[in-house]
């Protein structure tokens, strides 16, 4: 069967799909596009690595690298730039699955906001799957400064 979908609305994907094209920047060694943008030669690197290590319908790859190379583009804005120096890489991972689920639109990108948004989203989301190991390491430290005062 094949996919078709309207251009001025992409459809949505996976998180985990797009962590796989996150995956392939790593692996094509190319993390700098998410700070300086991508040219020509990037692109060419980092879909070569996709395609190495995506499995799946060549119109849903296809997908996955327009909204990395939307996400890509809008991270170029100059708040979302201040907030991934500010955080390092764990923001792309934010980034990265709220780009999988928001909007798309080719004409426009991604909304800066809304991907500001979507990021704080899934930043909460993951503040609220780890606190368990959080508090045991501030536990152990607490425990760890009792033993050595006594």
């Amino acid at each position: 069967m094949t996919r078709t979908f309207d251009q001025s609305d992409v459809p949505l994907v996976g998180a985990r799909e797009m962590a796989i094209a996150l995956r392939a920047v790593v692996e094509a060694e190319q993390a700098r596009v998410f700070f300086e943008g991508a040219d020509d030669s990037d692109r060419g690197m980092i879909e070569g690595a996709f395609w190495k290590i995506f499995d799946g319908e060549a119109a849903q790859g296809g997908i996955i690298l327009l909204r990395l190379w939307c996400l890509i583009d809008t991270l170029q804005s100059r708040r979302l730039k201040a907030r991934l120096l500010d955080r390092g890489f764990e923001f792309l991972n934010s980034a990265v699955a709220a780009a999988a689920d928001l909007r798309l639109n080719l004409d426009w990108g991604f909304a800066p906001q809304k991907l500001i948004w979507g990021i704080d989203r899934a930043e909460a989301i993951q503040r609220t799957r780890q606190p368990l190991r959080v508090d045991l390491r501030v536990v152990r430290l607490q425990q760890a400064e009792v033993d050595i005062a006594a």
